[in-house]
């Protein structure tokens, strides 16, 4: 049965009150909560941490077709190491995106720059889920911009992929991966401005050197 699309205005099986915050789905995930420049400009801004202090204990790199990127960095004892001694996620307010998504995932379309959401098969087995709009589930300010945001940095990320695929040098590959790290990750954004604005200041930068 083909995956059904939905957009944020949608209502899905998502909110449990059954759920006591179990923490299974913090828990053995390796390097797959990716984090995009807002999750870390979150992290930064709400610990009081830079970048490079953050990859020092609860961030790590991993890479991607070429491309070098941050994701939370799971413990030795393989938990998320944001989750609390109850099991309760003490960055709950500021999580990263792909926190606020499960169980849902998104499809991206090429033709429209823009993605939709998808309920994951089996992504949460806790019974008795009842709907709730997709909006109110991610809990993100300002959404719209949030979802421009998202589409935005993913074909951004795709972009430079292809270009690194097509780049033989080692050394120009280590550069355009290093440059992404540093505009979008490593230089802080100024607290006092708009995140979007100051983000798309630096994609459209960032775009002229592909």
């Amino acid at each position: 049965m083909a995956t059904e699309l939905l957009t944020s205005r949608d209502m899905a099986r998502l909110y449990c009150d059954a759920c006591s915050g179990c923490g299974d789905c913090c828990c053995r995930m390796g390097d797959t909560i990716h984090l995009d420049p807002y999750d870390c400009n979150a992290l930064t801004k709400n610990l009081h941490r830079d970048f490079a202090s953050l990859l020092q204990d609860t961030i790590g790199l991993h890479e991607e077709q070429g491309l070098v990127l941050p994701h939370l960095k799971m413990t030795d004892a393989g938990q998320c190491p944001f989750l609390d001694s109850a099991r309760r996620c003490s960055i709950h307010e500021f999580r990263p995106g792909l926190c606020r998504l499960f169980p849902l995932g998104r499809n991206y379309d090429p033709t429209t720059l823009s993605f939709s959401y998808f309920v994951v098969p089996d992504g949460c087995d806790m019974p008795g889920k009842a709907k709730i709009r997709i909006s109110k589930w991610l809990g993100v300010p300002d959404l719209p911009r949030y979802e421009k945001f998202v589409a935005d940095w993913h074909f951004y990320v795709r972009d430079v992929q292809a270009v690194l695929a097509r780049t033989q040098d080692p050394a120009s590959r280590s550069a355009l991966t290093k440059f992404v790290l540093q505009v979008f990750f490593v230089t802080p954004y100024d607290p006092s401005r708009d995140f979007y604005e100051l983000f798309s200041m630096r994609l459209n930068e960032a775009r002229t050197v592909l």
